[in-house]
């Protein structure tokens, strides 16, 4: 007699909200990659909270505090890390359109760190789908720019303040703690 052992969808262990998070990647980049989802998505959820309410926080706060998150952490001359950057912003650029889905900030931060040369101008091969450049969210980026450290910090604390259920990740809350100091 076959006796069928319960299963756990990969839905109902996450979320219950659609994510960037991807088994594959994941098992091809390993807690890199995890982290670097789980820090997007955690961000995005607490974005998403805020919106609620009127918000005196900046356009595109999520996709700054992303990329910072990128540039600070992952260096696209390192063959691993470029697959890595390639992999994760083709898996959200080719995911299925309809539903919003958690951390999909992902593309516009990379986008962001091209555009402004902090990462090599032939990144932009991963775009050439996008029928228009996201010129204004560029142009909304650019003063935070110029006064990271501090607006990185500073939204560090926000999500931190955040009350958020599920609670944010445990890399993300070390990350958001390193951010603050």
């Amino acid at each position: 007699m076959r006796v069928k052992l319960p299963t756990v969808s990969a839905r109902s262990e996450g979320l219950g909200l659609p994510t960037i998070m991807d088994r594959a990647l994941a098992s091809r980049h390993g807690a890199t990659y995890v982290h670097l989802a789980v820090f997007a998505i955690d961000v995005d959820r607490v974005r998403d909270s805020l919106d609620d309410v009127d918000s005196p926080h900046p356009f595109a706060w999520e996709v700054f505090l992303l990329e910072r998150y990128l540039v600070d952490r992952l260096d696209p001359g390192d063959p691993a890390h470029r697959a890595l950057i390639e992999d994760a912003v083709l898996g959200v650029l080719e995911g299925e359109p309809g539903e919003p889905v958690m951390g999909s900030q992902l593309p516009f931060a990379v986008w962001d760190a091209i555009a402004r040369g902090v990462w090599p101008d032939d990144m932009r091969a991963m775009f050439r789908g996008w029928k228009a450049r996201p010129k204004e969210l560029v142009a909304a980026l650019a003063p935070l720019w110029g006064d990271a450290d501090r607006v990185t910090r500073e939204l560090a604390q926000l999500c931190l303040d955040t009350p958020m259920e599920p609670p944010l990740a445990p890399p993300t809350l070390e990350t958001l703690r390193a951010m603050t100091g």
